[in-house]
């Protein structure tokens, strides 16, 4: 499913972005290891995520994510790549989404913005 292009945000942004509050866990190579840590998205776009995530990983790291989103029944498992990283808050860019989170990602930000 190819995701359309939404018209820019006012902050420059492609993806408008949503409030979430839900659980995560984030898998991520560090030292050789696989390491995993638990942590809280709070807001959603089409092509990305934020999150608060209480541990230190480095802008350009590649992570595995799995939560379930507030209009979903069933657990996404995807992958994403560090953008930004203030303190332990981080911007995550979405990455080769299937068919059905990429499904489950528009319905998401398509009930936020019904109750906006």
């Amino acid at each position: 499913m190819e995701l359309p292009m939404s018209q820019i945000d006012p902050a420059g942004r492609r993806w408008s972005r949503h409030k979430i509050d839900v659980r995560l866990k984030v898998s991520f190579p560090n030292e050789g290891k696989n390491n995993f840590a638990f942590g809280r998205a709070n807001s959603l776009s089409r092509g990305g995520i934020g999150a608060y995530i209480p541990c230190t990983i480095p802008v350009g790291t590649t992570v595995s994510l799995e939560l379930t989103f507030p209009y979903s029944a069933k657990e996404a498992q995807l992958e994403a790549v560090i953008r930004t990283c203030d303190g332990f808050r981080y911007g995550l860019e979405f990455m080769r989404l299937s068919d059905e989170v990429q499904e489950m990602i528009v319905k998401n930000c398509s009930g936020a913005e019904q109750l906006q």
